[in-house]
Order: structure tokens, then C-alpha cells, then sequence
């Protein structure tokens, strides 16, 4: 049984564990990157328009700006 996290608004229940914004964060830039890889079609909507992509994602300026760079690095 997964126990209860008092501060919704600032953890997230994962993977039966609490995890503070920042390691959820590290999560979607993960998985954002991720899918990047293995989806050609959100990958190429990433390059074009990340700022646009990216606001589907609730996450900090600082990750965006990761994702961001990331892309930019592997496309280079």
C-alpha cells in the first residue's frame, strides 16, 4: 500500500515512493527525452518548436531550458 504524501502540492506519488519537484522533474526530462528519441514525429515538433511542445509539460524554466539544449546538442 502506497502511503499518502501530506503535500500534494509538493511531492508526487512515483512509483510507490514520494518524490521531491526536482527528481519528478528529472522523471519528465527523462521520459520527454525519451520519447524524443523513439518518436520521430514529436522529435521533429521538438526542434521546430520546443518553447510550444514544452508547455504540455509542467516542469521549471530550468528544465525546459535542459530539454532545450539537449536537442539542440543531438542535432547539431
Amino acid at each position: 500500500m502506497h502511503k499518502l504524501c501530506t503535500r500534494i502540492k509538493y511531492f508526487l506519488l512515483f512509483d510507490g515512493k514520494c518524490l521531491e519537484p526536482k527528481e519528478r522533474e528529472a522523471e519528465i526530462i527523462s521520459e520527454i527525452l525519451l520519447k524524443a528519441a523513439s518518436e520521430p514525429e514529436f522529435r521533429n515538433s521538438l526542434i521546430r518548436d520546443p518553447a510550444a511542445v514544452l508547455e504540455m509539460y509542467n516542469v521549471s524554466p530550468q528544465a525546459k531550458m535542459v530539454i532545450k539544449r539537449t536537442i539542440i546538442d543531438l542535432t547539431q
